[in-house]
């Protein structure tokens, strides 16, 4: 099956994830991860791309980001770091090969789902059973918005969760609670799929926008047309 042609917006969230290829990890302890995010940061800010969360696990990482100039930021941003990371990791470690899974996937988020992906990555770590609760994992946005203090690992945005949450983390702290199984189903299908996730009347808008279909095709083989003499 042809891969699904990726699609990105400028100023249109983008939820993405990488993960190493069959587990593998590709972050050996935190050190690694800082060395990871630092280089991440220093390539996001001269590509052009906005961090709204983040979260590095040992074997994969989500980031919920903005591209703010050219639409194939994005792809620049990860092909520079992974290329990068997987050459300095495999050095180290004295393997070869593959280190991430394929290419990193991504699906483009209206507001709604963006908070969503937002609460998804932050509640990642606590999913895994790695912390009880999420502000005390080190590698993730988790912390700058359950306490309203600077990311100290990158520049993270904030202003939309100050507006959203009013900028109190207790507000954000109770949003976390929400957590819909549907949402998480919804989110983990668009980023296999490629395809965006939000209203039909906002997917409509970008199919018109940019002239392809944006909506996941119905199950089943696609029905022949019957041809007459």
């Amino acid at each position: 099956m042809a891969r699904q042609k990726r699609y990105v917006k400028v100023g249109e969230p983008v939820h993405a994830t990488a993960r190493g290829t069959n587990r593998t990890k590709i972050f050996r302890h935190g050190f690694d991860k800082r060395k990871y995010l630092e280089r991440f940061a220093l390539v996001a800010e001269q590509e052009g791309v906005e961090v709204h969360g983040y979260c590095i696990m040992d074997n994969h990482i989500h980031f919920l980001l903005v591209p703010t100039d050219n639409k194939l930021a994005i792809g620049r941003l990860f092909l520079r770091v992974h290329t990068w990371w997987a050459q300095r990791f495999n050095k180290l470690t004295g393997r070869s090969g593959h280190l991430f899974q394929s290419r990193f996937h991504s699906a483009v988020l209206d507001s709604a789902y963006y908070f969503a992906a937002m609460r998804y990555i932050d509640l990642n770590p606590q999913a895994a059973r790695l912390v009880d609760d999420p502000a005390d994992f080190e590698f993730s946005s988790a912390r700058a918005h359950l306490t309203g203090r600077p990311d100290p690992l990158l520049v993270l945005m904030m202003d939309n969760w100050r507006h959203q949450f009013s900028n109190d983390p207790c507000r954000y702290r109770d949003f976390l609670k929400e957590t819909r199984r549907q949402e998480q189903d919804r989110l983990e299908k668009a980023l296999r799929n490629g395809f965006p996730l939000g209203s039909d009347d906002w997917i409509t808008q970008l199919e018109q926008e940019s002239h392809r279909r944006l909506h996941p095709a119905p199950p089943g083989r696609p029905r022949l047309l019957r041809l007459t003499a």
